[in-house]
């Protein structure tokens, strides 16, 4: 999906059982380099 010119990322959850979709964020490409670090270090 082309978004803002492919200049943004949109990050989702998806809960398939319940069929909903959740928007977590909309980010430049440098913001989500830094949320998925951050998420690669500190997983639950």
């Amino acid at each position: 999906m082309d978004i803002g010119g492919n200049n943004v990322r949109l990050l989702t959850f998806i809960e398939f059982s319940m069929e909903h979709c959740y928007i977590k964020y909309i980010v430049s490409h440098a913001e989500y380099d830094k949320l998925t670090d951050y998420y690669r270090r500190n997983r639950e």
